[in-house]
């Protein structure tokens, strides 16, 4: 089956030209929407996938001895 899409091509914009800054305004914007996705959405969770394989009261015994 034939792919209907084109293969993609990045051009470069040298930085004097004005679409430069909003090129790399939203470059920036969907780099953070990437990061806001991957972070875990509380301390709990970051250590729950780190440490999945330590039961839970194991890992909240070793925070505490540490606080």
């Amino acid at each position: 089956m034939q792919s209907a899409h084109t293969p993609f091509q990045a051009t470069s914009l040298p930085a004097d030209d004005p679409r430069f800054m909003a090129a790399l305004d939203l470059q920036i914007a969907q780099m953070r929407r990437v990061l806001e996705l991957m972070a875990p959405t509380a301390a709990t969770d970051a250590l729950g996938g780190a440490f999945a394989h330590v039961p839970y009261d194991e890992r909240m015994q070793a925070v505490a001895s540490h606080g």
